[in-house]
């Protein structure tokens, strides 16, 4: 046993689906599955039990899985407590950023330096999936982003609700329209959000596409928002969907409209691991982002912890 093979394992359990492990591991299906066979060899047991499509784990697996965290997590902590004192820096307040959220982020940034004067600040930006994983293993404080698909291990404080627009270069739809269709919006190609890991946004508006008997032009799928309207800015002859809130900085050669079908708004939360949840430091966060509302942006009515 090893820890990369722990590292392996936890990875599994997280994600439910040796596929999904796989890819947020960087790794082919075939190996990661040699490795899960080598633990359950060496245990002389199963470690998991199918379920449908997913993985479940026994109870043996549950009971490794908690060691194995335990272990890997204060072999983070022990690198990351020696990195910092070779360096003598002060504590990092380490937080995730989804591309969905950048424009929110940046708004409330001056609030969040002036409430943490003394903690350096540390931003890692990823789509849902990878920070997730960053969350789990204890390499983030906080993640602003979507809640997460599996939300058992984590606190979700849900501060605020986006729409789903469509951006356009100016010509390219009629002049009279104040909204987009299902069926104009497959006119034309696509630029769509899309997580690395997990269902979301892309999903759920294709399967609104296919229900309407329509067959969509791709052009690109990307889970950073930006990209995404760089290729209009560089002049595609095409429509991104994504979050209103990332739309702010569009000039008036780009034509911004709502989309008839409703989509499932963008939840902007703040997400935490709830084993290590810090009441304090939340309150802090919370207090910087949600006192004020983008453009775009609606405020949450309550806060949820899931």
């Amino acid at each position: 046993m090893d820890l990369k093979r722990m590292r392996y394992f936890c990875t599994i359990a997280e994600q439910g689906q040796i596929s999904r492990a796989a890819r947020l591991l960087h790794i082919a299906q075939p190996p990661l599955s040699q490795r899960l066979r080598e633990l359950e060899t060496e245990f002389g047991c199963d470690l998991f039990t199918r379920k449908g499509r997913g993985l479940q784990l026994t109870e043996a697996g549950k009971l490794f899985y908690r060691r194995a965290r335990e272990i890997l997590n204060a072999v983070e902590e022990a690198r990351d407590e020696v990195i910092r004192a070779a360096a003598q820096i002060g504590p990092a307040l380490r937080i995730g950023l989804s591309p969905t959220c950048k424009s929110y982020w940046m708004s409330r940034f001056p609030a969040l330096h002036a409430s943490f004067p003394e903690r350096q600040i540390g931003l890692v930006v990823g789509d849902s999936g990878y920070l997730e994983s960053l969350l789990l293993n204890r390499q983030l404080d906080v993640a602003l982003m979507q809640p997460p698909a599996q939300a058992q291990h984590f606190t979700i404080h849900r501060i605020a609700s986006c729409k789903t627009v469509a951006v356009a270069p100016a010509g390219l739809l009629p002049d009279a329209l104040h909204s987009l269709s299902l069926a104009e919006l497959a006119r034309h190609p696509l630029l769509l959000l899309r997580r690395s890991v997990g269902v979301g946004s892309y999903e759920r508006l294709i399967q609104l596409l296919h229900d309407a008997n329509l067959n969509p032009h791709i052009a690109l799928y990307s889970s950073d928002v930006e990209l995404l309207l760089d290729r209009l800015r560089q002049g595609f002859a095409g429509i991104a969907v994504v979050p209103e809130t990332e739309t702010g900085e569009m000039d008036p050669g780009f034509t911004i409209l709502p989309i008839e079908q409703d989509l499932p708004d963008y939840h902007l939360s703040v997400v935490s691991l709830r084993a290590d949840q810090d009441d304090a430091l939340i309150r802090q966060l919370l207090d910087c982002w949600s006192d004020s509302v983008d453009a775009g942006c609606e405020a949450a009515t309550s806060i949820n912890k899931t």
